[in-house]
């Protein structure tokens, strides 16, 4: 599959915005900040070339947001 390419912020953008449309997430998780992704070696990362370190969010707000991260990184590489 080839992926996209997206600037840190494009990739950290477009994460913010499929959360903020998710009607899956309650408001809480909504108006989560998404941490800036940043770039590391793919062999080591299943594929995907960066990574988002740390998620400062509520607890119910964790699992569904890294199921939005993993769909991202299978689809963009960070430029």
């Amino acid at each position: 599959m080839i992926k996209n390419v997206g600037t840190a912020e494009n990739i950290r953008m477009e994460i913010l915005r499929r959360v903020q449309g998710s009607a899956d997430l309650g408001d809480s998780c909504r108006d989560c900040d998404i941490p800036v992704p940043r770039k590391v070696d793919p062999a080591g990362n299943g594929g995907c070339n960066w990574v988002i370190d740390e998620l400062r969010v509520a607890q119910e707000c964790v699992s569904p947001l890294k199921a939005v991260i993993a769909e991202m990184m299978r689809e963009y590489d960070l430029a």
